[in-house]
């Protein structure tokens, strides 16, 4: 796998089930359908990559009767969102949304999907959450489940540091939208206060006086 993105290739894998077909859909270069033995789609030919893996030049799922495994990263939560409307159904979905991955978990639970595992890797300043669903009954809910409920209750490596880069970032984008903007804000404010929270219960924080759970 090359260098850049590679953490995330990793972290899709590895959250793969290996013994049963793969789908990579968007794969773009191809270096995680290589990893898996997975045949990889494209929507435009002149985007397929390596040429040592199967394409087929498809958009989204549509020209397979039956997905035991979608792999469906680096597209937006709406694009991932529309490609799993069309069907057909994965009995595993693996996804990466970088542009809202709140967006997505709540799209997954309202679809009757159940996020089965979370995981995270550093992509620059950045973190990527890698997600594994499977067909049933998410029972987190409101925060919790936009947040990411597997990163939240478990024991990720990065976990401590994705939690304090994503509270400093709601907390920042709270004062600066106080005044110009207080919707923006409240909804700022009770996001870093959550994390707050759970930064606590970690021991990673002082303790505060309320519960923002």
């Amino acid at each position: 796998m090359k260098r850049r993105g590679a953490g995330r290739r990793r972290l899709l894998v590895a959250l793969c089930p290996r013994d049963r077909l793969v789908i990579d859909v968007g794969a773009d270069h191809g270096h995680v359908a290589y990893a898996l033995g997975a045949i990889a789609t494209e929507r435009l030919p002149h985007r397929i990559g390596r040429r040592d893996i199967r394409w087929v030049v498809a958009d989204g799922l549509s020209p397979f009767r039956e997905v035991p495994v979608a792999v469906i990263a680096g597209l937006g939560a709406r694009s991932i969102q529309r490609v799993l409307a069309r069907g057909p159904r994965p009995g595993v979905l693996v996804a990466h949304a970088p542009d809202d991955p709140g967006a997505l978990r709540l799209w997954l639970a309202a679809n009757e999907w159940r996020i089965d595992a979370e995981g995270l890797a550093l992509e620059g300043n950045r973190f990527a959450e890698v997600l594994r669903a499977v067909p049933g009954r998410e029972n987190a809910t409101g925060l919790a489940l936009e947040l990411g409920p597997r990163l939240l209750e478990g024991d990720d490596p990065l976990l401590r540091a994705w939690m304090e880069h994503t509270h400093r970032y709601w907390g920042g984008l709270a004062a600066r939208t106080a005044v110009a903007a207080p919707p923006v804000a409240a909804r700022a404010t009770r996001r870093a206060a959550f994390l707050e929270a759970h930064l606590c219960r970690r021991g990673w924080r002082g303790p505060v006086a309320d519960d923002e759970s």
